[in-house]
């Protein structure tokens, strides 16, 4: 009975150092990001995109690049972290879904601007993702319809302002705010699971 108590606690730590990963990922892609802009003072915020940043003829184009590989890695493993606390097959999909938007992330990085993948990979991220999210949270409904209806209103909240504003605003802006609801859901699932029991 010690020795089960014992490799749930060990269990239980390695889960909350998964789920830390999320935050890694947060300060990963927007210190990466904000160090790409800072070294091309030409990129233009308001009428860019944020990959022309990583595209061919930007000042060490590898700095976004390489930045959004590590940033996927961190995510790729928070999502983990979430799969390891889903308490339903629903959540087990949104935590699997937002593995795979991890894997476009990283090729956003492979496939620069200007490359021919890059728009479709690019896009699919964001598509993932809020496929995750949504998923995850209608999972969530299930085990807590506070949290549930929390992420929901973040997705769909996020969604709608982008549709709101997407032919006023620039690609980069429209690319932060996905990344600042991303990180908002990963902020609030970290406070959700990490007093989460196991199954």
């Amino acid at each position: 009975m010690k020795g089960k108590n014992t490799t749930n606690i060990i269990s239980g730590i390695n889960k909350k150092i998964l789920l830390l990963f999320g935050i890694f990922a947060i300060i990963s892609a927007f210190a990466w990001i904000t160090s790409a802009i800072v070294i091309n003072p030409s990129f233009n915020f308001f009428k860019g995109a944020l990959s022309q940043l990583g595209s061919k003829g930007a000042n060490d184009s590898w700095v976004y690049n390489i930045g959004l590989i590590f940033t996927a890695i961190f995510l790729f493993i928070f999502a983990i972290g979430l799969l390891a606390y889903s308490k339903n097959k629903i959540e087990e999909a949104g935590s699997s879904f937002l593995m795979v938007s991890a894997i476009f992330l990283a090729l956003i990085g492979v496939f620069h601007g200007g490359t021919y993948p890059h728009d479709f990979v690019s896009v699919y991220f964001f598509i993932q993702s809020g496929l995750a999210i949504i998923t995850i949270g209608i999972g969530l409904l299930l085990e807590s319809k506070k949290q549930g209806v929390i992420i929901l209103f973040l997705a769909i909240s996020a969604i709608t302002i982008a549709e709101i504003i997407k032919n006023f605003v620039s690609t980069a802006v429209l690319e932060t705010l996905g990344t600042v609801a991303i990180s908002i859901f990963a902020v609030l699932m970290i406070l959700f699971f990490n007093n989460r029991k196991d199954k």
